[in-house]
């Protein structure tokens, strides 16, 4: 059995089993009571993190999804083939060493 390992929460999840298709796009906080040893959780609240009632947690949260974001993104930026014929953001190499000797 293979698994991933959130980059988020750091929960592990199979990755035969997961599929994220139908996950709510919102961050929820659920509130729960005991039920009595060995009975369970029931949820007596549940609401948005967007409403601003934790601005604390949302921005850890918002931190985390930032780094993931950039890793995502730098990892496809590496293993995407170079444009070697854009001739508009080539500088000239003698300009770079005349503004380091500056």
């Amino acid at each position: 059995m293979s698994e991933w390992q959130c980059p988020l929460c750091g929960k592990h999840n199979s990755i035969r089993y997961y599929d994220p298709t139908d996950f709510v796009n919102d961050i929820l906080i659920i509130k729960k009571r005991s039920l009595g040893h060995g009975k369970g959780f029931d949820i007596t609240d549940r609401y948005s993190l967007l409403d601003g009632s934790d601005p604390d947690l949302l921005e850890l949260i918002s931190d985390r999804v930032a780094v993931i974001y950039d890793m995502l993104y730098e990892t496809a930026e590496e293993e995407s083939p170079v444009d070697l014929e854009d001739d508009d953001e080539d500088e000239d190499i003698s300009d770079l060493d005349e503004e380091m000797i500056e």
